[in-house]
């Protein structure tokens, strides 16, 4: 007979009931699927994406099998009624069926991490990158431990759970899952990949913020040699003993010499300026 609880506590109490002794508390911490069988019970447990968090708990005993999950499975009996007829049927349909859902629920989980690695294949941000790599190594932990438990429930002998009664499904099942997890470990390669071009990304705006300042360098560099060649000049020719000696009488020379050299060193200063504006242009053809 298939019990099914939404809250934790009715659970335990008809565990209780039932004079089963099992810590329901540690085994929902757990990270990753978990499978354990023995004489009088079987257990198993998921964890699941869903909003808020998820999980799944199947405890399967000789008499009842007591289900705590967040994925509710509908319409089941309707699907498999003459399957359930046969022995042992309730306790291996449901732990199929919840595998399933298991496996869906995580293969959901895995196109959303795909999807948002596309958006990074144009965007590479390092901080969301390494978000992307987190999920998806928790991922694939947790795919790794599926598959693991699908192949222990067919290897096993054990009495609540027959996979003959659905061995087709059940091998399809298991080919599904192991699809699912090549995808999820070809994709780890793909966190290396956008982690190399987040970092050509960041090389390549240190370049350009270097070349911005070597130009802004460079600009300031030339008006102050504008500023200053006129001031040298003026500060020379503004010597007292010359200016009494020779300046005095040649006014008009010094204001031309002036004017000269300021128009040659802003020219020199525009020559230079242009010649990198044309350097510039070039790299970038």
């Amino acid at each position: 007979m298939i019990r099914d609880f939404e809250k934790i506590g009715d659970l335990k109490k008809a565990l209780e009931s039932a004079k089963i002794e099992r810590d329901v508390d540690s085994l929902l911490k757990l990270d990753l699927p978990f499978f354990d069988y023995q004489d009088k019970l079987s257990v198993l447990y998921f964890p699941i994406y869903l909003e808020g968090g998820g999980r799944c708990l199947i405890l399967i005993s000789k008499k009842d099998v007591f289900v705590h999950s967040s994925i509710h499975l509908n319409n089941y009996e309707k699907k498999y009624k003459f399957l359930l007829r046969k022995p042992r049927s309730d306790s291996t349909i449901i732990t199929f069926l919840v595998l399933k859902a298991v496996l869906k629920d995580y293969s959901e989980q895995f196109q959303k991490i795909r999807n948002q690695m596309n958006e990074l294949d144009t965007n590479p941000v390092l901080d969301t990158i390494e978000d992307s790599g987190r999920a998806l190594r928790r991922l694939t932990d947790r795919m790794e431990g599926l598959i693991e438990l699908i192949i222990v429930l067919k290897q096993s002998e054990i009495k609540e759970f027959d996979v003959n009664l659905m061995s087709f499904d059940y091998e399809v099942l298991t080919t599904e899952a192991r699809y699912w997890l090549e995808r999820c470990r070809s994709h780890i390669y793909r966190v290396a990949s956008l982690r190399t071009k987040s970092e050509m990304q960041s090389n390549k705006e240190l370049n350009e913020t270097m070349k911005k300042l070597t130009v802004i360098m460079t600009f300031l560099t030339i008006v102050s040699i504008v500023v200053n060649v006129p001031g040298t000049v003026g500060a020379i020719f503004g010597i007292p003993a010359l200016s009494d000696a020779y300046f005095n009488f040649h006014t008009q020379g010094l204001i031309i010499t002036l004017i000269l050299t300021t128009i040659l060193s802003m020219l020199l200063g525009y020559l230079y300026w242009r010649s990198l504006k044309l350097t510039k242009r070039d790299k970038v053809i």
